[in-house]
């Protein structure tokens, strides 16, 4: 997968057919077997990025990265250990100190995830084999989605390196350095961009559209931080290619369970320069958390904000329910238009889940796309990307994932 994707990108597609029922009866099923699972095997589950917003901390307060994800320090740990609550004789100073004892430290894990896909149209003259951008498959297939090992060295109090790789490709080579702990750090080598929202996830239409997706990843240098309830970063990459430049920043704040921004993107693949603006929102409370983005792009007249100046949008919103400390369920809209030009070129889709964590460090989910049909498409054969035709037609697909994180 190419780290250096152009994030405002344009495509042509369409198409149309009703959804399955058995689709929805299966999804049904597995779910409530899930929490009849749940009930009699409680199990501990892993940390979300919702966490942030209902504990009302800065991501750094349970991460070993500043800007969040990836391994946890050990209040991160101490938080997961005991169901994503604090013991009641926990002393955050003490915990922090001895830490800070440790001056050189090695951590090292495993995210571990394999996907077994379906396509709900089969065509069985076509012999196809179901991959993530499939159109028709008459052959089912497991995915190796994820093979990352990560570690972290803390080469004195305030410096942290990083190294990870992903089924031979190298996705994240950098060192932090806290220079004024809290308020800022800076990031050096390559990185996920800091753009909006902050998670991994392959299934969100809007950021794999905009070339935003889960293992995109640049060359650079970032800052960023908190002072009291605002959170800032900044970050300078190579964009497209090593000869093209960009930039990115984005200023937020958090007020109790709230948490919400905006972030920007500029950059000069080519003759144009291009924009990506994306305002976004995050809440949690007692289980429940609800999150957003709302996301425009252009390119050429990027002064302008001007509806007519905008060449395409999209936006999702989302919400998910911790039903039991190892049983999460969630569901999302999304659109994205990558052309406001062209008529029927924009891709909607329902996204249903719900993830079990069977045991300490292992997770199994269940995704249902229901990509809704654009009446509007052009004709099959004038639409060249195969995953883009499938949603346009609106044919659905169900994937089930196992993951495993040490």
């Amino acid at each position: 997968m190419n780290p250096h994707n152009n994030r405002v990108r344009h495509f042509r597609h369409n198409t149309s057919r009703p959804k399955p029922l058995g689709a929805l009866l299966l999804l049904s099923l597995v779910f409530i077997a899930s929490v009849a699972l749940s009930i009699f095997f409680p199990t501990v589950v892993e940390a979300r990025p919702e966490f942030a917003t209902e504990l009302n901390k800065e991501c750094s307060f349970c991460h070993l990265d500043p800007a969040g994800g990836g391994p946890r320090n050990r209040i991160g740990e101490i938080f997961e250990e005991n169901y994503f609550e604090f013991p009641e004789d926990f002393d955050m100073d003490t915990v922090t100190e001895e830490a800070k004892e440790i001056v050189k430290q090695l951590t090292t894990s495993l995210d571990f995830q394999t996907a077994f896909i379906k396509t709900t149209h089969v065509d069985e003259e076509e012999n196809a084999i179901a991959g993530c951008n499939s159109c028709h498959s008459s052959i089912d297939r497991f995915l190796l989605m994820q093979a990352e090992v990560t570690f972290n060295a803390q080469a004195s109090e305030h410096v942290r390196l990083t190294l990870s790789n992903n089924a031979g490709t190298t996705m994240n080579a950098f060192a932090t350095v806290d220079a004024i702990p809290k308020h800022l750090y800076v990031k050096v080598g390559q990185f996920r961009l800091p753009f909006a929202i902050k998670q991994k996830d392959h299934n969100i239409l809007v950021r794999e559209g905009y070339g935003l997706g889960s293992n995109k990843r640049d060359v650079g240098l970032e800052l960023g931080g908190s002072a009291g309830k605002i959170f800032y970063n900044a970050a300078f990459f190579n964009a497209d290619n090593a000869a093209a430049k960009g930039g990115l920043g984005t200023l937020g704040a958090q007020f109790g369970p709230v948490r919400a921004g905006i972030s920007g993107i500029f950059e000069k693949p080519g003759e144009d320069w291009e924009r990506l603006i994306g305002a976004f929102l995050t809440a949690s409370y007692a289980g429940v958390s609800i999150e957003g983005e709302f996301n425009f792009g252009n390119s050429g007249e990027v002064a302008s904000f001007a509806s007519d100046a905008i060449d395409s949008k999209g936006y999702y919103v989302g919400a998910k329910y911790r039903v039991l400390p190892q049983l999460t369920v969630a569901g999302r809209y999304g659109l994205f238009d990558p052309d406001r030009t062209i008529k029927g070129d924009a891709s909607q889709r329902v996204t249903l889940s719900a993830q079990y964590n069977f045991i300490e460090n292992g997770a199994i989910s269940i995704f249902y796309w229901g990509n809704l049909a654009n009446a509007d498409r052009g004709a099959d054969d004038t639409i060249q990307d195969k995953g883009t035709l499938r949603q346009l037609q609106g044919t659905d697909q169900i994937i089930l994932m196992s993951r495993f994180w040490f």
